[in-house]
């Protein structure tokens, strides 16, 4: 078996102990070992071994999936650890599907119901949560986050770090730049420019401030 180690306890590294224990069941490849979290005073989390901060990663054989769901800070984490040498392991759910002619990038992790279209390409730790979809021949990039139920059309392409909210969809042929955000049930329905953030149906930029969305 491959060991590894998830970077991260919160919400999305407890998420992904299922993911791990199902792929474990079903390859025999992958051993999740523990948690790299220097923020957790407990020895475990869920029964999860906790060992340590990012840091005793350098002295760990093991590869790496992260846990963080903020697409800026997983980049941060990913450039760390590619930093020690290390490996990416991805994650993917026996009842996930991935269609012929497809590529997913190291550490991403594909969950259960998800769907990978023919000819779709996912980038370096994606996050394709429950019942996502990337359509065919679309394009999703690195540290992108969909969340539950978000959908991308054929021939789309999601740039770096966009986090698309629960139940959003973005049709077909429509670009989204780096760093966008989509709100939950958004309907985007033509480009959205780097940085933007999206709402509504059909979508329409709006404002950030402090944590809450202004249109």
């Amino acid at each position: 078996m491959r060991p590894f180690v998830i970077l991260g306890s919160g919400g999305l590294g407890r998420q992904i102990i299922g993911l791990a224990e199902e792929v474990e069941r079903h390859t025999a490849a992958d051993k999740l070992i523990g948690f790299l979290d220097g923020g957790v005073d407990e020895p475990d989390v869920w029964g999860v071994p906790v060992l340590g901060g990012d840091d005793q990663l350098a002295a760990l054989d093991a590869r790496y999936v992260i846990g963080v769901g903020l697409p800026a800070a997983r980049r941060d984490l990913d450039a760390a650890a590619t930093g020690l040498g290390r490996e990416a392991a991805t994650l993917v759910h026996s009842a996930a599907w991935i269609g012929k002619h497809t590529a997913v990038g190291p550490g991403s992790l594909i969950f259960e119901t998800a769907h990978v279209v023919a000819g779709a390409t996912v980038g370096r730790h994606v996050v394709m949560e429950v019942n996502t979809f990337a359509g065919h021949d679309s394009r999703i990039g690195s540290y992108v986050i969909m969340a539950g139920g978000a959908s991308v059309g054929a021939r789309a392409r999601i740039g770096d770090a966009v986090m698309l909210g629960i139940g959003s969809i973005v049709l077909g042929d429509v670009v989204i730049g780096d760093g966008a955000v989509v709100g939950a049930g958004a309907v985007v329905t033509k480009d959205v420019p780097p940085g933007a953030c999206v709402v509504g149906v059909p979508a329409r930029e709006t404002t950030l401030r402090r944590g809450r969305i202004t249109a």
